[in-house]
């Protein structure tokens, strides 16, 4: 027994040297650690403030708009016409040009100014507005069923940590039995007191308790490499748990209906949903809106300077003379230039009244009221899926009280029996098929212990998940 003891121990040292440090947590210390560094509330943070950013958007797209503009332009034109007609920055210029008349205009244009825009029916912008509203909302009510959600992710990981660590000793215990029972079983045998069957039935049983120790191990491991990755520990940081399993006598304080009805209602997860069905009925309207008349103001005010040069007037003319022959008379170049500033304003109301848009608005309404609709089935899906689980973890807490019990009588009565069994074997009054049987059924009633007091531990945490009702236990 010693020699095995001895064995186990060093086993046990050797594997906690591989497997890295060993640091104990609480369960508050782990929710302290763990809701802050959680990558899910962070998105849900980022998701809050992505929706402020969209609803201050949607409200820019109702004020009015001022721009500062500013042009300027050079041209010249050459005519034998004395007409310029609709020339941008010369306008229309009349010459009197005689015959054979030819002039050239250079045109110097420089402009600035303020425009003022401003939708005076903002019908689409403000259903626009009120959608990113509703969205924002539903961002901060999702933040809220994450944090729920976050919470139960790392108690769930914690107790579940706590099983998988109760459950080594257990198959400590056991192996420590089976090894004592064989070395028992061989020097009986050695005796010739006992059948070579024997013998191998022990070693099997030794063999088994071993797998089961071994495979234990490796689940408390995987337990800790879990709850290492929501607390954000390195990977040779492996979270061990502090706080043992313990069963709570005092009952659930809400009866079923009681806990359904506050599961139901104030969920975020629900209200949420609601929400995004109210954004996207919103949507639709803002769509919609498109083919409503809209008034727009468009005013404008500036100041302007142009400088017209007429570098070559030439006109020219014949004079009849007598006979057949004209006389041609001399050009005349007159040159001239024209410079000066002025100043514009104006404005303008321009109403529109869409006609036809190719089913542009009503498409755009008909999948915003379509995405309200899956919404709304989302919700159906989630009060059901709220209602199931609450009613199968009130029933599994309501039963854990009796199941702890019966599982604590199995594993004395079986501590008792084990104990008479390999006695009455040792006198040979017993075969050793009847110890086997009676350690392996201890083995059982031992995990079965654990188990139940950690499935009313996990029933608990997964009710205030869904009701939002604390507890002093998983309070940091």
């Amino acid at each position: 027994m010693r020699l095995a003891r001895c064995s186990l121990t060093l086993a046990a040292v050797l594997l906690a040297a591989g497997a890295g440090r060993a640091a104990p947590w609480t369960l508050a210390e782990v929710l302290e650690r763990g809701l802050p560094a959680s990558p899910g509330l962070e998105r849900a943070r980022r998701d809050v403030a992505r929706s402020e950013a969209a609803v201050d958007f949607s409200r820019s797209l109702r004020l009015p708009r001022l721009d500062l503009v500013g042009s300027a332009s050079g041209t010249q034109v050459g005519t034998s016409i004395g007409v310029i007609s609709n020339l941008p920055t010369i306008g229309d210029l009349s010459f009197g040009l005689n015959q054979q008349g030819y002039a050239v205009l250079q045109s110097l244009f420089a402009g600035t100014g303020v425009v003022l825009s401003a939708n005076l029916l903002p019908i689409g912008e403000g259903w626009q507005l009120a959608a990113a509203g509703s969205a924002r909302q539903a961002a901060q009510q999702q933040l809220g069923e994450s944090e729920r959600q976050v919470r139960w992710d790392l108690e769930s990981s914690y107790r579940d940590l706590q099983l998988r660590q109760a459950l080594v000793p257990v198959w400590e215990t056991a192996l420590e039995g089976s090894t004592a029972l064989e070395r028992d079983v061989r020097q009986i045998h050695a005796r010739g007191l006992a059948a070579r069957i024997d013998v191998m039935r022990v070693a099997a049983l030794r063999a088994g308790d071993r797998q089961g120790l071994v495979t234990a191990q490796a689940q408390r491991a995987a337990a800790q490499g879990r709850l290492a990755a929501l607390l954000g520990l390195p990977g040779d940081d492996l979270p061990v748990a502090a706080d043992p399993i313990r069963s709570r006598p005092d009952p659930w304080p809400l009866d079923l209906e009681a806990t359904v009805r506050q599961a139901l209602d104030g969920r975020p997860l629900l209200e949420a949903l609601t929400l995004q069905q109210r954004a996207s009925r919103q949507r639709a309207q803002a769509a919609r809106s498109a083919l409503l008349p809209s008034l727009s103001l468009l005013a404008g005010a500036g100041i302007n300077t142009n400088t017209i040069d007429v570098p070559v007037l030439q006109a020219s003319g014949q004079v009849q003379g007598p006979g057949p022959r004209n006389l041609t008379l001399p050009s005349v170049e007159t040159p001239g230039s024209l410079r000066g500033n002025f100043y514009d304003w104006g404005a303008l109301l321009q109403l529109r009244q869409p006609l036809y848009d190719g089913g542009r608005a009503a498409s755009g309404a008909a999948l915003a009221d379509r995405d309200a609709a899956m919404l709304e089935a989302d919700a159906d899906v989630a009060r059901q899926r709220i209602r199931m689980t609450v009613v199968e973890a009130w029933q599994q807490l309501q039963a854990s009280p009796e199941r702890i019990a019966a599982a604590r009588e199995a594993v004395a009565a079986g501590e008792r029996a084990l104990r008479d069994a390999r006695l009455r074997y040792l006198a040979q009054i017993e075969p050793l098929t009847e110890v086997l049987l009676v350690q392996r059924d201890l083995q059982v009633a031992r995990a079965a212990l654990l188990l139940a007091e950690s499935d009313q531990a996990q029933g608990r945490a997964l009710l205030r998940r869904e009701t939002g009702q604390g507890d002093a236990e998983a309070t940091p």
